[in-house]
């Protein structure tokens, strides 16, 4: 069944942002961002679509790739499949703030030990970037990341308190194999302006029998007052009847405490969720890929409740499943979308 959820509208307070001086030629300031809108995803007129960013297989992995979808059903690739940012790197993750600024994060190329670098934009044609330090990504004793991509980075933008989260997941120190991957949690960093950032944390703190849940891709996302939480189950399935499935957290607020995961919302092999509403708000469709197979699947639900049901959409017919990985899906209204058909899919 069906039911009908009710758009809340939050009024955002004024933040600006400090100025970030950057030397290297492409980069620049990050805008202002913050200031009394509607919800940018919500379409002027009805019309808009989705916007899949995603990364490929083999050589492709790791960078930028688009597609457009009217439904989040079918799919259309952008650029005859080719990278419309060739210097991105990274698993991209990309939200949009109160002001209506996209924004993306990834890390350099290169000899290692990598930095992380956001980009934003107000189109998702033109972006412009920002290096930020390594040491921002430093964790507590015990713990240490993988300087390649850091544990998969996603943002969030929390519109009550005008901020960004940035998450990733990372391992304890001195494992490897299956230990090593059992051992990962996810960790964040806040900050308003993409200067200053808090130290790095444990977002989680399960108990019970989620007390040693291993976490891996984790994504926030806010909704009628909530903080929800999709998450990998990275334990193994013999160790844990909900392992190597994706399940969904809430909290009131988006540090926690958060409560224990909700039953498995897919079958197990499943990773890199990616949560949307539909397009009328009646529902909501979550995107997970089946790394078995590198494809996406699309499931759907009335409610976001931990308990929810969801069922596969058997129809959905995803970009090449060869060329389509661990990504992202966000509605755009129909200026954007309008923009990027127009810029790419020639």
């Amino acid at each position: 069944m069906i039911l009908q959820l009710k758009h809340i509208a939050v009024s955002l307070s004024v933040f600006i942002f400090l100025a970030l001086g950057c030397s290297a030629c492409g980069k620049e300031t990050p805008p202002e961002g913050g200031g009394d809108k509607p919800d940018p995803a919500v379409s002027d007129d009805g019309q808009g679509g989705y916007l899949f960013a995603h990364t490929g297989t083999g050589k492709n992995y790791y960078k930028l790739f688009y597609a457009l979808s009217r439904d989040g059903i079918s799919w259309t690739v952008l650029k005859r499949g080719e990278s419309p940012l060739s210097t991105y790197y990274g698993f991209p993750y990309i939200v949009r703030d109160a002001s209506g600024t996209f924004w993306l994060i990834g890390t350099s190329t290169g000899s290692k030990p990598h930095f992380p670098i956001v980009w934003w934009s107000d189109d998702m044609v033109t972006w412009k970037h920002k290096d930020l330090p390594s040491s921002i990504m430093a964790l507590p004793s015990g713990y240490e990341n993988d300087t390649n991509s850091y544990g998969a980075m996603k943002l969030f933008f929390d519109p009550v308190k005008g901020q960004f989260m940035i998450t990733w997941h990372a391992s304890e120190k001195g494992l490897s194999g299956n230990a090593s991957w059992e051992s990962m949690r996810t960790f964040y960093i806040l900050t308003e302006d993409f200067q200053t950032f808090t130290p790095a944390q444990k977002l989680f703190a399960f108990s019970g029998h989620d007390a040693d849940m291993a976490q891996i891709d984790a994504s926030i996302h806010y909704y009628g007052g909530k903080y929800y939480a999709v998450i990998k189950d990275e334990r193994w399935p013999e160790h844990a009847s909900t392992g190597k499935t994706v399940r969904i957290a809430v909290s009131d607020t988006p540090t926690g405490p958060w409560s224990n995961p909700g039953v498995s919302l897919t079958p197990a092999w499943r990773e890199a969720p990616t949560l949307v509403q539909s397009m009328d708000g009646s529902e909501w469709y979550l995107y997970v890929e089946d790394y078995t197979v590198h494809r996406y699947e699309m499931y759907h639900s009335a409610t976001l409740t931990l308990n929810s049901m969801w069922e596969k959409v058997a129809g959905m017919t995803p970009p090449p499943g060869d060329n389509c990985r661990h990504g992202c899906i966000i509605r755009v209204d129909e200026t954007i979308y309008s923009k990027l058909k127009s810029t790419y899919d020639k």
